[in-house]
């Protein structure tokens, strides 16, 4: 009789243990929980991600910021000297180095990460960017992909997403900057 039990346990073991370990690897959510993160402080014009001032010059300050992506070497917030505009923006440098294939690479999956990204309010609603890939012109070193967030939030109408790719005299770097840019009224294009 113990030995059933201990078959019986020993099968239900291995049985758990198993389909425990051919459950699907959860998605990881870091990039993601960063953007909204950061997305969420835009209406706050970045004051709640501020951190240490790195430098101040004649027309802006740059700052630390509290929460930066995954893998990126730097994450500032740059408060401009404007009388027309007070708002900040915020840039995260997610590659810097000279082989320009990993800058495409780097450049893509940003790209990627921001198409599939759900960004969530606090009243529930879902907000996701729209954007399309830019490439670079063999003829010119940089590229800019523009994206808006989808949301019927009314805060984010000049809100955009803009992936960098550009080359520098060290190599290539690729940057991530969310800020304000209004849209142009006639057309609906971006200025």
């Amino acid at each position: 009789m113990k030995k059933s039990k201990l078959l019986i346990l020993s099968i239900l073991t291995s049985i758990t243990l198993n389909a425990q370990l051919l459950k699907p690897a959860a998605k990881s959510n870091s990039f993601e929980d960063s953007l909204n993160i950061v997305v969420t402080d835009y209406k706050n014009n970045f004051t709640g991600l501020q951190g240490p001032i790195l430098s101040a010059e004649t027309d802006a300050e740059t700052y630390q910021s509290n929460t930066c992506f995954p893998g990126a070497s730097h994450c500032i917030i740059m408060r401009f000297h404007s009388i027309v505009d007070k708002s900040a923006s915020w840039q995260s440098t997610l590659y810097s180095g000279e082989d320009y294939d990993a800058a495409m690479k780097t450049y893509k999956k940003i790209f990627d990460q921001l198409k599939k990204a759900k960004l969530k309010a606090v009243n529930g609603t879902t907000s996701t960017f729209e954007g399309k890939l830019e490439l670079p012109d063999e003829n010119v070193r940089f590229a800019v992909s523009t994206f808006r967030l989808k949301s019927p939030d009314m805060g984010y109408m000049d809100f955009a997403a803009d992936i960098e790719l550009t080359s520098n005299y060290d190599g290539w770097e690729v940057h991530l900057n969310l800020y304000k840019k209004k849209k142009d009224t006639e057309g609906g294009n971006i200025q």
